[in-house]
C-alpha cells in the first residue's frame, strides 16, 4: 500500500480482498515505531435507546463473590 493524497488528508487504500464493508468507521492508534492500528468502532452504548437502562457496575467482586467499592445502598 501507498499512502496518496486527497485534499487535505491522505487516503490507505484497503485491497477489496479483506472484505471490509464500504461506510465502516474505525479509531486509529499510531505506535512509536510508526504502526498504525486501526480497530473497528463497536456501537456507542450511552446514544444507544436503552442507554439509561444500562448498569455497567459490576454486581459482584471476582474473588469474594461479594459487593465492594461504591455500591449503591
Amino acid at each position: 500500500m501507498k499512502a496518496r493524497k486527497q485534499g487535505n488528508a491522505l487516503v490507505l487504500s484497503i485491497p477489496t480482498k479483506l472484505n471490509v464493508q464500504e461506510g465502516t468507521e474505525y479509531m486509529v492508534m499510531k505506535e512509536e515505531d510508526g504502526s498504525l492500528i486501526f480497530t473497528p468502532k463497536g456501537p456507542d452504548i450511552f446514544t444507544q435507546e436503552n442507554a439509561n437502562k444500562t448498569n455497567l457496575r459490576p454486581d459482584k467482586d471476582e474473588f469474594d463473590n461479594e459487593l465492594v467499592g461504591r455500591e449503591e445502598i
